[in-house]
């Protein structure tokens, strides 16, 4: 089978993420540096859901893992492909649901990727992270993926 072409891949990535109601939302990541709250990077989550076929709903089931595995499918694909002064790091799966008033409660998967300096960990944003996460949010539009909805 031939590989995907980027349109097939966005195209796909795109189906997925209507499917399974997927939108993000963007926080600030903190450290205390010398006494002081420092923000050094930004935490982009990813918020899907599945149906719960008739079986009991539990989190973390193979439902859940697939559409953590979706998610994942779409943060990969929104990365920064050259190397660059950030770094990213996709969490890993963390077996719960997360419900929030904004979402009904529905409960949601979840994917975190933070955005961080590939050096000096302790140091405040700067454009690189400010331009990788603009990236990334225009990447997500791009897909139909909107914020926090």
């Amino acid at each position: 089978m031939p590989a995907e072409s980027p349109q097939e891949t966005a195209a796909r990535l795109r189906e997925l993420a209507e499917a399974h109601h997927v939108c993000y939302e963007v926080w600030p990541e903190s450290l205390m540096v010398k006494g002081q709250l420092v923000k050094v990077g930004y935490n982009l989550e990813l918020y899907g859901v599945h149906d719960h076929p008739e079986e009991q709903i539990i989190p973390g089931c193979a439902h859940c893992q697939h559409t953590y595995a979706v998610l994942r499918q779409i943060a990969e694909w929104v990365l920064p492909t050259e190397k660059r002064p950030s770094r990213y790091e996709i969490e890993p799966f963390d077996h719960a649901w997360h419900e929030t008033p904004k979402r009904k409660f529905r409960p949601d998967v979840v994917l975190s990727v933070k955005i961080l300096h590939r050096h000096g960990f302790d140091q405040p944003v700067d454009e690189c992270e400010e331009r990788c996460l603009r990236e990334m949010r225009e990447k997500l539009t791009s897909l139909g993926i909107m914020r926090g909805e």
